[in-house]
């Protein structure tokens, strides 16, 4: 083969490499956020429950103190028993008595609901940090997880990078030009194999003497379309494809 052809393959292979490396790296911070979600979904469930909660804590404490003044009411009534009178007068007292307790007992069925309601929302908030501990649990995980893996991706994209410099300098000034100038206009891929007599850069088929000169490797050619430095790859084994 051709050096500089195989020099040109090597280079197309390790840059390709570093591509796919790069394309990874840039999807961490997603990765990152997107395993957050599920925590930041629990916290806003948390803090739905909470403040139905809170609402209720408040109206709970209002009844309290309604409670508590319908009980001094009521005890203020009964105390002016030795007041009355006429019959008339302790009988509208004894009615207004009978009404401020039930007005009493309306308050304490609405608070012992109010309380058993708080009761099941505390078990729900209990329930929803569990979740949110376990949740957080499972990002920290995945976020150490991704932070070994980006760290791993570091250091074979600056060893595929200085392997990538090394190889551009065995190349003469032209060749490594040409290659530059298609990696950077071909999306990335400057050097295609040859396939079924087909550019698999651009998925062209070519003409036959062209496709004969190629697959011999043994001098730079490219595609008559889209210009791809072109190469035949060495047939596969028999054992290699079983």
């Amino acid at each position: 083969m051709n050096e500089q052809l195989a020099i040109l393959i090597q280079l197309q292979d390790v840059d390709s490499r570093s591509d796919v490396i790069a394309e990874k790296r840039r999807q961490i911070p997603l990765l990152v956020e997107a395993a957050a979600k599920p925590v930041e979904e629990a916290q806003a469930e948390l803090a739905e429950v909470q403040g139905e909660l809170d609402a209720l804590n408040r109206d709970r404490r209002a009844k309290e103190q309604d409670l508590k003044e319908r009980e001094e009411r009521i005890d203020k009534l009964k105390g002016r028993s030795a007041d009355l009178k006429t019959n008339k007068e302790y009988q509208t007292h004894l009615f207004e008595i009978e009404l401020a307790q039930q007005e009493k007992g309306t308050v304490e069925e609405r608070l012992l609901e109010l309380m058993d309601r708080a009761e099941a929302l505390q078990k729900t908030v209990r329930e929803h940090e569990a979740q949110i501990a376990a949740r957080r649990h499972e990002y920290e995980a995945e976020r150490a997880r991704l932070q070994i893996e980006q760290n791993a991706m570091e250091a074979e994209a600056e060893r595929l990078t200085s392997e990538s410099k090394t190889l551009a300098g065995q190349l003469p000034s032209a060749n490594r030009q040409s290659y530059e100038h298609l990696k950077a206009t071909r999306k990335g891929l400057a050097v295609a194999a040859l396939k079924n007599g087909t550019c698999q850069g651009c998925r062209l088929s070519l003409q036959p003497q062209l496709v004969a000169d190629i697959r011999k490797n043994e001098q730079i050619l490219t595609c008559m379309y889209c210009h791809r430095i072109l190469y035949s790859p060495p047939p596969v084994l028999e054992s290699q494809k079983a």
